[in-house]
C-alpha cells in the first residue's frame, strides 16, 4: 500500500521528480526578450558561461525581440516549467510593461518563478555630435530654442528618463519608437534623430569613439566608466535616479529544487572576480538575491513604474 502511494505521488509531480533526478540532461534555453547588443543581451552572454559550466550543460540564448520585450517574456511564461527554459528579464518586461502595454499577455508577478537579481546599469543621455550641446543644460536650452525635435527610444528604460525630462521641464519634444536600442542608436549616430537615452553597455564604445557625445547619466552620481559625465540629478533634474535592472526567472511552477540550484549557480557566477570585472567594464553593477527577494523587488518595481508612467504620461500601447 505504501509503495502504491509513493508511486502515485511521484506520478502526480513529474517536474519535482525530474528536479530530484539528473537534470539538466540537455542544453538549457534562455530567452532574451531584446535584440543582440542590448544591455540585457550583453549581461546574459557573460552570466551564461559560468552558469552553464557549473550545471554541466550549455545555456543557449534565444533572442525574441519586439513589443517592448513582451514577445520574449510571453514565450518564457508559456514554456514548460521543466528547467529547460529561462528568462533574462528586465525592468521593462517585469515591471514597466504592466503599465505601458494594454492587455499584456503575461503577468510578471504570477507567470514566472523568480530566481535571482543579476545586475543594474545606468542609462546615458547621448546626442549626435552636430547637436550644439556639451552639457544637459545646453541641450535643454537648445530644445527650448528649437521646439518639435524628436528623441529616440526602444525600451521603457530608454523612454522613461526622456519622458521625465520633457515633462518635468516643459519641453516640446516627441519620441520616436524603434524595435531595438541598437537600431535607435544607429539613427542618432546618423543624425536622423538628435538625442536619446540608452543603456551604458550598448553605447560606451560609441561614446569613446566619438560617434555620439554623452551629456549625462541616470545614476545618482557619475559612472567610473564615464567619470567626466555628470548625473541628471546634478544638472537638470535634482533627485532623479533611474537604473535599468535585470533578473533571472523561470516559468511559473518551476520546482523548488531547480530554483534553488539555479539561484546557487547564478549567485556563484556573479561572485566570480572575472565576471564582476567583465560586467563593470560594460557599466553593470552585479547584484544577486534570493528568489524571495527578487519576488518582493519585482512587485515593488511594478508599483514604482505605475507611478512613473502616470506622472510622465508615457504612451500606453
Amino acid at each position: 500500500m505504501r509503495r502504491r502511494l509513493l508511486l502515485a505521488a511521484a506520478a502526480a509531480m513529474p517536474w519535482a521528480a525530474q528536479a530530484q533526478g539528473s537534470w539538466p540532461e540537455r542544453p538549457i534555453r534562455a530567452f532574451v526578450p531584446f535584440a543582440p547588443g542590448t544591455a540585457t543581451d550583453n549581461l546574459a552572454r557573460v552570466v551564461i558561461e559560468p552558469m552553464g559550466a557549473a550545471l554541466g550543460q550549455p545555456i543557449v540564448i534565444e533572442n525574441r525581440a519586439g513589443a517592448g520585450g513582451a514577445i520574449g517574456a510571453q514565450a518564457a511564461a508559456r514554456a514548460a516549467p521543466d528547467g529547460y527554459s529561462l528568462l533574462f528579464g528586465s525592468a521593462t518586461t517585469q515591471a514597466a510593461n504592466v503599465s505601458l502595454i494594454r492587455n499584456l499577455p503575461y503577468d510578471p508577478a504570477r507567470d514566472f518563478s523568480p530566481i535571482s537579481r543579476l545586475a543594474h546599469i545606468a542609462q546615458v543621455l547621448v546626442v549626435h555630435p552636430a547637436v550644439p550641446a556639451r552639457t544637459a543644460q545646453e541641450l535643454v536650452a537648445w530644445l527650448r530654442a528649437n521646439p518639435g525635435k524628436n528623441f529616440a527610444s526602444a525600451s521603457s528604460g530608454n523612454l522613461a528618463p526622456a519622458a521625465f525630462l520633457v515633462k518635468r521641464l516643459g519641453l516640446d519634444a516627441q519620441g520616436v519608437t524603434y524595435r531595438s536600442p541598437p537600431q535607435a542608436l544607429t539613427d542618432v549616430m546618423a543624425g536622423v534623430v538628435p538625442f536619446m537615452f540608452i543603456d551604458m553597455s550598448a553605447v560606451l564604445g560609441h561614446v569613446r569613439a566619438g560617434a555620439v557625445r554623452a551629456l549625462a547619466v541616470t545614476s545618482a552620481g557619475p559612472s567610473a566608466l564615464l567619470p567626466e559625465v555628470p548625473s541628471l540629478a546634478a544638472t537638470v533634474l535634482p533627485g532623479f535616479e533611474l537604473l535599468t535592472w535585470m533578473g533571472l526567472y523561470g516559468p511559473a511552477g518551476l520546482p523548488a529544487p531547480m530554483v534553488t540550484r539555479l539561484n546557487t549557480e547564478a549567485r556563484a557566477a556573479l561572485a566570480r572576480p572575472e565576471v564582476v570585472a567583465r560586467l563593470l567594464a560594460m557599466g553593470f553593477e552585479a547584484q544577486s538575491s534570493t528568489p524571495e527577494e527578487l519576488a518582493d523587488f519585482t512587485r515593488g518595481e511594478i508599483e514604482k513604474w505605475r507611478a512613473l508612467v502616470a506622472e510622465t504620461g508615457m504612451e500606453v500601447t
